[in-house]
C-alpha cells in the first residue's frame, strides 16, 4: 500500500452541489483508480466557486472510503503554500499525484521531494490561445505559460487525455532540456482517456418528455459549459436550418456559462435564439442539479457536440461524449479531437467536418428519420465505453506507478540545457550592450563631423548660399 497525497479540483461527482466541471470528474476519476487498488489517499482540492451554491467553505467532506480523507479548500488556504506542506508533512505521503493544471502547479511549487505525477487534463497552451481568441487579449498567455512550464521542470511523470497530446508534452519536455541523457529510454508522459465518471443511474425522474417536449419530438441534447472551443454560431444555424425542414426537432441544453473561463459564448448563443422565428424550440434549462443530469440522457435521442477547429479540441478530449455513451445517448459531433476519430472508427457515433453548418443540418435530418439507427449505434456507443473507458482501463499507467513510485531519473541531475540557456541569455546581453555601445560611437562620431563642418569656411559659404537663395525667392 502507497500514501498518496493527491491535489485536485472540486466539487467531486459524489457530491450534491449545483455543478460538477471537468476538472472534478478527473480529480474523481484517477483518485478512484487509487482507492481501488487499496492505497490511502489524502485528497486536497480547490474548489471551484461557481460550482458552489454557498460559496466555497474550507472543510473536511465525508468520504465515500475509510482510505480516503477528503478536503476542500478556497483559494487562499489553496494556495497557502506552508499550510498545504504541513498537511503533507502530518500525513508523511509516499508520492503526491496533482490532477489538472492549477493543482500541478500548486504541487510543484510545493517544497516537497516525494515524487510527483502531473496529469494535465487537456493542452493548457491550446486553451490559452482560444481564451485569447475570444477575448481578444493575447495577455493571457503568460499566465498559462508559466504554470504549465513550472510543472514540466518539476514534475516526475505526466498523464494527458489523448496520445496526441503525450506527444505535445515531450515537445514541451525537449524545450526545458529533460529529454537528456539521464532520461533517455526512460516513458515520461502516458495517455490515460478520459472514463466513464460514475456508474450508470435509472432513469428516476420525467424532466422533459410530456413537460417541455412532446413524446413524438425528436431532441437533440447539449449538457455541460459553454467554453472558449465551443463553436455556436454553426450549432444555432444548422440547428435553425434543420428546424425550418423538420418542426418535430427539438434543442434542450443543460448547462450554461463557466464564469471561471468563458463568460461571453453562452450568452451570444442566447442573443442567436432571441432573433430566432423558432426560438420556443430551444429550451434552455441552464445548471440543473447533479443529480437530475442523467434522467435528460433518457430523454433525449441524440448528444451533440460542437467544437472549433483549434489546437485545444484537437489535442484534448471530451468528458460529456463519454458519459452519453455510458447511458447509450448516440452521439454526434465535430471531427476535431481524438475521441471523435475512436468513435467513427468504431461506428458507434456520428461525425461532421468542423464549422461546415450545412453537412451538420443536413446529419440532423437523416438521423432524425432513422431513430432505430440512432438507438442501435447508442448501444454500441454503451458497449465501447464499457470496454475502453472504464476507470480501470483508462488509469494502467498510474495505478503502476503508484505501486512503486520513483523521481525521474533527472531529478537532482545538473541539465545541460540549463546551463546553455543561461550562457545564451548572458551571450544576448552581452549583444545588446555591444550594440547600444555602437550605437553611442555612431552618434559620438556624427556630432564630432557636425562640429568640424560647422568650424570650417564651407559651412560659412554654405550660410551665405543659402541666405542668398532665400532673397531670390522671396523676391520671385
Amino acid at each position: 500500500m502507497t500514501r498518496i497525497l493527491m491535489v485536485g479540483m472540486a466539487p467531486l461527482p459524489f457530491e450534491k452541489e449545483r455543478k460538477i466541471y471537468g476538472p472534478g470528474l478527473r480529480t474523481w476519476q484517477l483518485t478512484k483508480a487509487l482507492l481501488e487498488e487499496g492505497h490511502e489517499v489524502l485528497l486536497i482540492c480547490y474548489g471551484i466557486p461557481s460550482a458552489y451554491e454557498k460559496g466555497v467553505l474550507s472543510r473536511e467532506v465525508e468520504s465515500p472510503a475509510k482510505e480516503l480523507r477528503y478536503l476542500v479548500l478556497n483559494h487562499e488556504k489553496y494556495e497557502d503554500g506552508q499550510y498545504l506542506a504541513g498537511l503533507a508533512r502530518q500525513f508523511s505521503p509516499d508520492c503526491m499525484v496533482a490532477v489538472t493544471l492549477y493543482p500541478c502547479y500548486v504541487a510543484a511549487r510545493l517544497e516537497l521531494d516525494e515524487p510527483l505525477w502531473a496529469d494535465l487534463f487537456g493542452h493548457v497552451l491550446g486553451e490559452a490561445q482560444a481564451r485569447a481568441s475570444v477575448y481578444k487579449d493575447d495577455s493571457l498567455l503568460f499566465h498559462y505559460w508559466n504554470q504549465e512550464m513550472r510543472i514540466i521542470d518539476r514534475a516526475d511523470v505526466f498523464s494527458c487525455v489523448s496520445q496526441r497530446q503525450v506527444y505535445a508534452t515531450i515537445g514541451e519536455l525537449g524545450l526545458v532540456g529533460r529529454l537528456n541523457r539521464h532520461t533517455a529510454g526512460y516513458r515520461f508522459a502516458h495517455c490515460i482517456p478520459i472514463s466513464i465518471p460514475t456508474e450508470k443511474k435509472e432513469h428516476d425522474l420525467q424532466v422533459l418528455r410530456g413537460r417541455d417536449v412532446s413524446e413524438d419530438h425528436f431532441v437533440i441534447l447539449w449538457s455541460g459549459g459553454y467554453n472558449t472551443w465551443t463553436d455556436v454560431d454553426t450549432l444555432f444555424v444548422a440547428l435553425e436550418e434543420a428546424m425550418k425542414v423538420d418542426g418535430q426537432i427539438r434543442f434542450v441544453s443543460t448547462g450554461g456559462e463557466i464564469p471561471e473561463l468563458d463568460d461571453q459564448t453562452y450568452g451570444h448563443f442566447q442573443e442567436l435564439i432571441q432573433d430566432s422565428p423558432f426560438s420556443d424550440r430551444f429550451i434552455l434549462k441552464g445548471w440543473v442539479k447533479t443529480e437530475e443530469v442523467h434522467n435528460y440522457y433518457y430523454e433525449s435521442d441524440l448528444g451533440i457536440n460542437i467544437d472549433r477547429d483549434i489546437y485545444e479540441v484537437e489535442l484534448g478530449s471530451k468528458n460529456r461524449i463519454v458519459e452519453w455513451m455510458n447511458y447509450g445517448l448516440p452521439v454526434l459531433s465535430s471531427r476535431v479531437c481524438e475521441l471523435t476519430e475512436i468513435l467513427e472508427e468504431h461506428g458507434a457515433g456520428f461525425t461532421y467536418p468542423p464549422g461546415d453548418a450545412e453537412t451538420l443540418k443536413d446529419k440532423i435530418l437523416q438521423l432524425a428519420q432513422d431513430r432505430e439507427g440512432l438507438r442501435e449505434a447508442g448501444a454500441r456507443g454503451a458497449r465501447l465505453a464499457a470496454q475502453l473507458f472504464s476507470v480501470k482501463a483508462t488509469t494502467t499507467a498510474l495505478r503502476e506507478w503508484a505501486a512503486h513510485p520513483q523521481p525521474a531519473p533527472d531529478r537532482g541531475q545538473e541539465r545541460a540545457l540549463d546551463q546553455s540557456r543561461e550562457e545564451a541569455f548572458r551571450n544576448l546581453e552581452k549583444i545588446v550592450q555591444r550594440q547600444k555601445e555602437m550605437i553611442a560611437e555612431r552618434d559620438a562620431r556624427i556630432r564630432d563631423l557636425e562640429m568640424v563642418f560647422h568650424r570650417s569656411p564651407l559651412y560659412r559659404i554654405y550660410g551665405f548660399l543659402n541666405l542668398a537663395r532665400k532673397k531670390v525667392l522671396r523676391k520671385g
